[in-house]
This record gives structure tokens, C-alpha cells and sequence, in this order.
């Protein structure tokens, strides 16, 4: 499929994503108020810590693989059942761990034990939210991007039917609750997908359990769990020196903000993720995986900086229509956030990149000391400036990000090309 395709896809899907993301934003800021957000924020945070941390590198091989073996092999289907089994055994006890320590972690986690309640649930459909990421990777790997996008359009829409129906009546818990059954809700959704799917296999459970490509796929794990555990690790963290500093109406502030940035770089993550990842994996000649990078930078930073630039112009505007009136200090935030958003999708694209080139454990070196650098920067800024030191750092941190990965993926196209001239000699 082409990249006008998957961006066709990637728009629809986005669309939807705005339109939801929009209604569940407007719910939870009438229902919740910031302090309300604020704490709604730290466990979508933790849920996609704890999910992304296991599945993420586990799918990043899946997605390897499939451009490997191909869609629909003998070799692409015991890499799905590997996995599968993978996920079922981690899965389980992290389940049980969540269970047993779900009122230490409200405390730690919501600032108040007496909300344990949405993360047993969340324990309770721990599992089924591996297995539906294990659908959604498989998908990406077969480029088929309308299952994907199908996909995450029901979990936006399913996402939003829940806080509307519970917030109003129960409050904060209902929010919790509703972000705690979103796992289950998107394996059902994902489940009608792989009725008739080529890249699903068909007696999956009958399939054995491969060693080698567990350690195959292994390799994938240190890199992608860095980032899918660091970002949201990141993320709370920053928001509980907020809430230490200003208070938790400041990290619904905080969150306000992020969330209308979701609304837009939805798209960009959309392409990313549906056609970038993929698509680099498969190339083998340098001046095509060049051609293919500034494409990409043409297309996707003109249209973020665009709306980046108008959201900040409009940005009364927006707060009054997306949210309400408790969240008008939240103008103040705006400046550098769009900024970062900007460089947030140059790296994610280099990201991307190198995920499909480069040494995964140098890549996952230069992870964890991006989170650690954005982490101590967040630390002095907020210190110093207060909940807008929090989005100062987030675009410190992807500038910085930005250029560390040019240099790499220089490195990458350098090595492309001394192999090939070495081959050419033989």
C-alpha cells in the first residue's frame, strides 16, 4: 500500500480520533475539573507503561518479521503463536502483581489508596490488552492498514462511550474505570478483524512455540520496552513534581494541553506507525531510504508546524470550545508545547528509522539517556518555573533528540552504502 494510501487511512482515522478525542476531553474537564484530569492522566499513563512495556518489543519483532517471512507463511504464523504464548506467560503474573499491590499503587500512583478499584479491574483485563496489541501489531506487519486504523477508530469510539457514560455518574471513579476497561474493549474490537484475516493465524492455539524465534524476536524487547516504560515513566514522574510544586489542578493543566496535542499528531503517529516501520524495514538501498526520510519530513512537519502555529494563535479559543473555563490558565503552556510538538514528530520519523536499521542495543542506550536528560531538565525547569517548566522540557528534550538522531541515522546511510560497495566487489 502506498504512503498516500496509509495517509488516506491515517486521516480518516484521525479524524474519528479528533472528533472522540474531543468529546472525551470535554466530558472529563465538565465531570472531572483539572484536579480530576490530573489524576485520570496518571493512570492512562501507567496503563500504557504496563501494557507497551511488555508488548511493545514483542510487536516490534512481529511487524520485523512478517516484511521477513511474509504475509501468511508457515514462518510468519509461528512468529504470531511464539509471541502470543510470550505475552499469555508474562502477562499473567504482572496481572496477579498489579492485583495484590493495586492499593499501594493508588496511593503511589493517584495520591489516594481509597481509588484502588479501577486498577484491579485494569489487573483483571491486563491480559486481554497484550493480546489485542499481539492483533494490532500483526496487522501493521501485513500492511493491512485498514484493519489497523479500523481498529483504533472502535477504541477511540468505544474509549469515549465509556467516560460519557460513567463519568457523569460516578465522578473520578467513573473515569478511572472507564480508562481501566479500555484494554478489554479494544480486544474485542480487534477480535472481529481476525475472522478472515491472511495475517491471523487460523488454529493459532495448535501452533507450537518456537525457541529461536523467541530469541530472535528477544532482541527487539530492550529497545522497544526503554521506550514504550520511559515515556510514560517520564510522564508521571514529571507530573508528580507538578503536583509537589502547584498542586493537581496544575497536572490537569498539563494534561489539557497534551491532550489537544493528541488530537492532532494523531495523524502523524497514524503514518508512523501504520506505514513507516514497515516500510524502512524492507529497504535495502541507501538513496531509497533517503528519499524515502525526506519524504516523510516534507509531508508530515509542514502540516504539525501549520496547525501547531494556528492552535497557538487560537489558543483562547480552543481552551473555551475543548475544555472550560477552569482551564484558561492553561494558555500560558501553549508557546513551548506546540514547539515540541513540532520536534516530537521529527523524532518520532528518525525514530522510526533507526528502529528498522540501526543496533538495537545502541538505540537503546541513546533511550534511556533521552528520557533521563528530559527527566533532570523537567526536574530544574519546574523547580524554577512551575508547570510550564514541564512543557519547556518536553521541547528541550525532542530538539535535542531531533539532532543526536540526524547524526545516527547519518551513521546508518554510511554503513548502508560501505555494504553494498562490498558486495559489489565480491
Amino acid at each position: 500500500m502506498s504512503l498516500r494510501k496509509a495517509a488516506s487511512l491515517g486521516a480518516v482515522q484521525t479524524a474519528v480520533s479528533v472528533i472522540a478525542g474531543f468529546l472525551s476531553v470535554k466530558v472529563t474537564s465538565v465531570f472531572l475539573g483539572p484536579a480530576g484530569m490530573g489524576v485520570l492522566s496518571q493512570l492512562q499513563y501507567f496503563i500504557a507503561m504496563s501494557q507497551t512495556g511488555v508488548s511493545a518489543g514483542l510487536n516490534t519483532g512481529v511487524v520485523r518479521k512478517t516484511a521477513e517471512y511474509g504475509v501468511g507463511s508457515p514462518g510468519q504464523a509461528l512468529v504470531v503463536s511464539t509471541v502470543f504464548r510470550l505475552l499469555v506467560w508474562v502477562g499473567i503474573p504482572l496481572a496477579l502483581i498489579m492485583a495484590i499491590g493495586s492499593r499501594w499503587l493508588a496511593q503511589r500512583l493517584l495520591h489516594n489508596d481509597a481509588l484502588a478499584l479501577p486498577l484491579l479491574v485494569f489487573a483483571a483485563v491486563y491480559v486481554l490488552g497484550l493480546v489485542a496489541a499481539l492483533i494490532i501489531g500483526s496487522a501493521t506487519g501485513a500492511k493491512d492498514y485498514k484493519a489497523t486504523a479500523s481498529i483504533n477508530i472502535g477504541t477511540s469510539l468505544s474509549t469515549v462511550a465509556l467516560y460519557t457514560l460513567l463519568c457523569p455518574r460516578f465522578g473520578v471513579n467513573g473515569g478511572l474505570m472507564g480508562a481501566a476497561l479500555v484494554p478489554a474493549m479494544t480486544l474485542l474490537i480487534a477480535m472481529v478483524f481476525t475472522c478472515r484475516a491472511h495475517w491471523w493465524p487460523k488454529r493459532l492455539l495448535a501452533l507450537p512455540f518456537s525457541s529461536q524465534e523467541a530469541r530472535a524476536i528477544a532482541a527487539f524487547i530492550p529497545m522497544a520496552a526503554v521506550g514504550a516504560i520511559a515515556l510514560p515513566l517520564v510522564q508521571i514522574l514529571v507530573r508528580n513534581d507538578v503536583a509537589h510544586t502547584s498542586g493537581m489542578a496544575a497536572v490537569g493543566l498539563l494534561q489539557g494541553v497534551m491532550r489537544i496535542s493528541d488530537m492532532y499528531v494523531g495523524l502523524a503517529t497514524s503514518v508512523l506507525g501504520m506505514y513507516y516501520l514497515p516500510r524502512f524495514s524492507e529497504i535495502r538501498v541507501a538513496a531509497d531510504l533517503r528519499r524515502e526520510l525526506l519524504r516523510g519530513l516534507l509531508i508530515l512537519v509542514p502540516a504539525v508546524g501549520a496547525v501547531s502555529a494556528c492552535l497557538y494563535l487560537l489558543r483562547d479559543l480552543v481552551i473555551h470550545v475543548v475544555l472550560t473555563e477552569q482551564f484558561l490558565p492553561m494558555r500560558d503552556l501553549f508557546g513551548w508545547q506546540m514547539i515540541g510538538n513540532v520536534f516530537k514528530v521529527i523524532a518520532w520519523l528518525f525514530g522510526a528509522l533507526l528502529v528498522a536499521k540501526s543496533n538495537p542495543m545502541a538505540l537503546t542506550v541513546f533511550e534511556v539517556a533521552t528520557y533521563v536528560f528530559w527527566w533532570l531538565l523537567a526536574r530544574h525547569f519546574v523547580a524554577a518555573d512551575g508547570v510550564r517548566g514541564a512543557t519547556e522540557a518536553y521541547a528541550a528534550t525532542y530538539v535535542a533528540y531531533s539532532v543526536v538522531a540526524a547524526a545516527g541515522i547519518a551513521a546508518v546511510l554510511r554503513n548502508m552504502k560501505r555494504e553494498a560497495s562490498g558486495s559489489r566487489q565480491e
